[in-house]
């Protein structure tokens, strides 16, 4: 009896076992026994989290923040490596990876910056050529241009900045040609009431400034490496002149304008047209809205737009160059595709499927006057925010 009675006991036991097998395996396979995406991605994230960490990137854009933590992951699901990623919030951004550097701690292996800033990494010595510059040979020109650096392509291109024109559905007759064109419309074609601007732009950032003058300043750089800005100081002036009769029309209010108040101003139909950058476009979201490269000033003064661009780069003192190297091409090539809508970033690599808003604006990119990598060009974007500041 006592033998019966065992033997029941641990049949049960069998059975338990084998029931709390098949639940936990419901729990990973779907109703098809296919292994849910969602566990999957799960044990990825946290195969991640608890690996060893081999390389270190730092970043300073927060709009970043969730391209670069997939990125890190999808790099180490193919390859094994670790990449911490790292956002970094200072005012010395450079100085800091200098500073990490040498005290040979927590320096970043690959980081992200500004191309207008790569000068000041390579004389730094934190910039090692890019050897897989074959990698780039479909990106924008802009975006291999300003990667390179004293002859030599340091950076990893992602993406680009540069300004364009968005304008109200419903309201011209054709695109316009020019910023004159505009108030020449509409002296002619009263807006509706509810239209407080006829044009807005962030008049106190330089970058939004500059295609007012552009037409009048050139970038030589030297053979030694200089960056020399020269004026065609007619031309300037008559920009200037002409910047401040259209300031009438435009009523700006420079205590008050910011990027943000402009894309709040315009989706509520209060602005008919503005000067946005690129990057702001993703916040334009669904709605109905013209878009259009930056037009000439007017019949006589052309304009262009400064393009901006952001890439990885490898710091060159890192001991782990090689893997920097090819997680940099990684992040920048195979995973463009998933940039904007992980970041609101367009990557240098225009897409087989780009729709018109992304054609438009890449094709702005690569006729925009890059910023110069220089540090010889700081004091002319201060001079240009000084000057129009007068005006206000």
């Amino acid at each position: 009896m006592n033998l019966l009675r065992k033997r029941f006991i641990s049949a049960v036991c069998v059975c338990a076992a084998v029931a709390a097998a098949a639940a936990a395996a419901q729990g990973n396979f779907g109703q098809n026994g296919e292994r849910s995406v969602m566990d999957d991605e799960t044990a990825e994230r946290e195969a991640y989290r608890r690996a060893k960490t081999d390389l270190v990137f730092w970043y300073q854009d927060a709009a970043y923040a969730d391209f670069f933590e997939l990125a890190a992951e999808r790099y180490y699901e193919k390859t094994g490596i670790k990449a911490a990623v790292s956002y970094r919030q200072t005012l010395n951004y450079i100085g800091d990876i200098y500073d990490e550097t040498m005290r040979g701690e927590a320096a970043p292996d690959v980081y992200l910056i500004s191309g207008d800033n790569l000068e000041e990494a390579y004389l730094y010595g934190l910039a090692a050529v890019n050897e897989r510059k074959d990698s780039y040979g479909d990106a924008a020109d802009n975006a291999v241009a300003a990667s390179c650096c004293q002859g030599k392509m340091l950076g990893y291109p992602l993406s680009y900045n540069t300004c364009v024109l968005v304008y109200q559905n419903g309201y011209f007759d054709a695109a316009p040609d020019s910023l004159q064109a505009i108030i020449d419309y509409s002296d002619e074609n009263e807006p509706e009431e509810h239209v407080e601007y006829l044009l807005e732009w962030n008049v106190n950032d330089a970058f939004y400034d500059f295609p007012f003058i552009s037409n009048s300043v050139t970038f030589v750089r030297e053979e030694a490496g200089s960056v020399d800005v020269v004026y065609d100081e007619e031309l300037y002036q008559k920009d200037l002149a002409y910047f401040e009769e259209i300031l009438t029309s435009f009523s700006i209010d420079a205590d008050a304008v910011s990027e943000e108040s402009i894309i709040e101003n315009f989706l509520a139909g209060r602005t008919l047209c503005a000067i946005i950058d690129t990057n702001s476009l993703a916040e334009l979201g669904d709605y109905s809205y013209s878009l259009m490269e930056l037009p000439a000033l007017n019949e006589e003064l052309s304009s262009s737009a400064c393009g901006l661009t952001d890439m990885l780069v490898v710091n060159d003192f890192s001991e782990s160059a090689d893997e920097a190297s090819d997680f940099a091409e990684f992040v920048t090539t195979e995973l463009s595709g998933e940039l904007h809508g992980a970041s609101g970033r367009y990557s240098v690599f225009l897409p087989d499927a780009a729709d018109e808003v992304e054609k438009i604006a890449y094709q702005a990119y690569e006729s925009s006057v890059p910023a110069p990598n220089s540090q010889d060009a700081r004091d002319f974007w201060v001079n240009l925010k000084e000057t129009i500041a007068e005006y206000f």
